[in-house]
């Protein structure tokens, strides 16, 4: 389930991590407290940029940007994860039921 205030876009960690599962092939799926979250925050996600991102130590966001060899791909390629119209996590959101929607 996705924090109501889509904090866990803005933590470098779980964005590596959601895009290494995309790399891997791995199925994701977001549950959300409510639709109301996505249009609330669907504009701060449009401009997501893993150098902005944070981590409870700044060693780990420095780890992180040392492994993305270009950040404007990567950032590129987070929005497809989340934006793409058929293979998104938000387009897989939209074809689960309302019962699966809701975290």
């Amino acid at each position: 389930a996705v924090d109501p205030d889509l904090m866990l876009f803005g933590r470098a960690w779980c964005v590596a991590e959601l895009a290494e599962a995309k790399t891997l092939g791995m199925a994701q799926t977001l549950k959300f407290r409510s639709g109301r979250t996505l249009l609330t925050h669907e504009a701060r996600l449009r401009t997501l940029r893993i150098e902005d991102m944070s981590a409870s130590r700044l060693e780990d966001v420095q780890q992180i940007l040392a492994k993305i060899p270009d950040t404007a791909v990567f950032n590129e390629a987070l929005q497809d994860l989340i934006f793409n119209k058929n293979s998104g996590l938000l387009a897989a959101w939209l074809h689960l039921d309302a019962a699966q929607q809701m975290g």
